[in-house]
């Protein structure tokens, strides 16, 4: 019994060296080649969704946050501000922020970490699905290194790709398990782990035929009979069921269209050009940025749809032809296209931002599990080897150079605009411009985006700089273009921000009378932001002179104040707090100063750190 049981151990030590020697290598070089990423600061997206979001800063908000959609604190809570119920990439983000707060190394670090897991778990489950060690460790390395993974590892905001592929493929792990072992507790983590992953992208709910081609593979000599299917299907069925109700009640509809959405027909006939473009990535992403020149196809022409169809029609009757080959090529197969169909919808995406490098994250596996084996069939083991190191050598060099984009707001808009002229990119730069302080290029930049598509928040970006640099007569014309889009193409928060510089334009001009009736008609429009508007009305109400009318609109708004979730929305009660010190009423002063400086503890945004010192301040001058 001993030397049997002897015998077992040594054959599972043996297995483990020979999986770790492959392994180890898979993840330092995954961690090499991401690591100057580390240094990168918070970019595009990060900073709203992490610095500004108070439902993952404010632990009373925990449940919140986790029954909203991911851009409900741009609003009061009260309605969707976007298509995305995410919950378990907001989780992520609460622990992040818990464990990091504003400091962007801690959230890099997770990132790459988490691609590290993909590409380990990666292997180890291609290595349980029978494909050999030396095909798995060249799909795992090409994937682990690949430039088109750059979006999702060095944007933190890209991580829901991230946790959406290592939540699934821990399904499938322990959906591998279940086929063979029929145990009850691989059932329940194959369901938990299905259900992570529909909170990290709603894509997850496409991906359910992929189980049935696991559940169903006979590949290692178990007998599986259509009937034993029935339970693991079902029960997966029902987890993506109940995530759809439970999204639609929380999003208030299947989808809301983008502004500026693409034309359905429009969309339809963009498909092959599309598709054409993920495939180009694939094999040859040499030119690789966050936005591309790719417009919608509008008229159908060679170039923008006979060539593409030709070439989309070709790459996926090759993939029909493989994926008959066998049951591991379906399988390939399905890794490969159901993640990517949504991807393929036009009319979900603004017209000048239908493709984007993050939605290939895990059809890339799928499309290396069908092509490394082909490859296997024509090459040798070695010689597979060889040219799976240096294709990785070759991606990797790429992936590198493109993670320096990634370094901060500037770099990435700058080397954008280099490979996409589009008004979307010059806009983004010109923002990123007006961060720098160089308030003269972020107007010419903003001029150029106005030039090629006049939209609500370019007018507003350039409106925005032009008072940085006292230009008030041209702030107030662009500030006023951007208030007459039409309603249909207004963002809410865009249209706050747009009322918000309007008033600075009419307060630094002393025309107080014109910004006190700019707050006001902003807050009958914009019920949502009620008390944030309250805040500056109060303010220049003050400047005015009319310090009693202040305090009076303070007053009346303090409620509100307290459940809006903008972080300039709790000014109303520091402004309160400070009328109250000058007016003599220090009992009532201390109670608002202290009731703000409790609310806002968590708060990260720099402007609401300066709030907060000039309420400290205040206090000390009142004891």
């Amino acid at each position: 019994m001993k030397a049997r049981r002897g015998a077992v151990q040594n054959r599972f030590t043996v297995k483990y060296r020979n999986e770790l020697k492959w392994l180890v290598p898979i993840a330092v070089v995954c961690v090499l080649v991401f690591a100057n990423s580390l240094t990168g600061e918070f970019v595009y997206d990060d900073t709203r969704q992490i610095i500004r979001n108070t439902l993952i800063q404010d632990n009373s908000l925990f449940w919140k946050a986790l029954s909203s959609d991911v851009w409900a604190f741009k609003g009061d809570g009260t309605q969707a501000a976007s298509n995305y119920w995410r919950p378990t990439f907001t989780l992520l983000n609460i622990v992040c922020f818990r464990l990091f707060g504003t400091s962007p190394l801690g959230w890099h670090v997770v990132n790459v970490l988490l691609h590290t897991g993909v590409s380990v778990l990666a292997f180890l489950l291609l290595r349980r699905w029978q494909y050999s060690a030396v095909v798995v460790f060249v799909i795992a390395l090409i994937f682990a290194v690949h430039p088109v993974h750059v979006e999702s590892v060095a944007w933190i905001a890209g991580s829901p790709d991230l946790l959406f592929s290592l939540t699934l493929l821990g399904s499938l792990w322990f959906a591998t398990s279940y086929r063979s072992s029929r145990s009850n507790k691989d059932l329940l983590l194959m369901i938990l782990f299905y259900a992570a992953a529909l909170g990290s992208k709603e894509i997850g709910i496409l991906c359910l035929p992929i189980y049935y081609f696991v559940l169903k593979d006979d590949t290692d000599g178990t007998e599986v009979r259509q009937s034993s299917l029935n339970t693991p299907l079902l029960a997966l069925a029902a987890s993506a069921v109940a995530c759809f109700l439970i999204r639609l009640s929380i999003i208030g509809a299947i989808a809301r269209p983008p502004d500026d959405a693409v034309a359905l027909f429009d969309a339809v006939i963009s498909v092959p050009q599309m598709f054409a473009f993920y495939l180009k990535q694939i094999f040859a992403p040499i030119l690789i940025a966050i936005n591309y020149p790719l417009s919608p196809v509008k008229e159908i022409g060679g170039l923008n749809f006979v060539v593409p169809l030709f070439i989309s029609l070709a790459a996926i009757a090759g993939v029909i032809y493989v994926a008959r080959s066998s049951k591991r090529a379906m399988l390939a197969a399905a890794i490969f296209l159901l993640p990517l169909i949504p991807a393929m919808n036009a009319t979900a995406f603004p017209s000048e931002q239908i493709v984007h490098d993050r939605y290939l994250y895990l059809p890339l596996l799928g499309a290396l599990m069908l092509l490394v084996p082909l490859a296997g069939k024509v090459l040798s083991e070695r010689n597979l080897l060889i040219a799976g190191c240096v294709v990785a050598l070759l991606f990797g060099v790429q992936t590198v150079r493109y993670n320096f984009a990634w370094a901060n707001e500037l770099a990435l808009w700058t080397w954008t605009k280099n490979i996409d002229d589009s008004a979307f990119t010059s806009l983004q730069l010109g923002s990123a411009l007006a961060e720098e302080k160089r308030y003269e290029d972020a107007i010419a930049a903003y001029s150029m985006a106005i030039a090629k598509k006049p939209t609500m928040r370019a007018y507003y970006g350039r409106g925005r700089n032009y008072n940085a640099v006292k230009q008030f007569d041209n702030a107030e014309k662009d500030l006023q273009a951007a208030l007459a889009t039409p309603a249909d193409q207004q963002d809410a928060y865009a249209t706050y921000q747009v009322y918000e510089s309007l008033g600075i334009t009419y307060v630094e001009q002393k025309k107080y009378d014109l910004a006190i009736r700019n707050f006001l008609d902003a807050r009958k429009d914009l019920p949502i932001y009620a008390a944030a508007l309250t805040e500056k009305l109060a303010v220049a109400h003050y400047q005015a002179g009319n310090k009693s009318d202040a305090m009076r609109e303070l007053e009346s708004y303090v409620t509100r104040a307290r459940v809006e979730m903008l972080p300039e929305s709790k000014n109303v009660i520091l402004r309160l707090g400070m009328l109250y010190a000058e007016a003599g009423r220090k009992d009532e002063a201390r109670g608002a100063l202290n009731e703000y400086l409790r609310s806002t503890a968590s708060y990260s945004d720099k402007n609401m750190v300066g709030y907060r010192n000039q309420a400290m301040k205040v206090l000390e001058t009142l004891k």
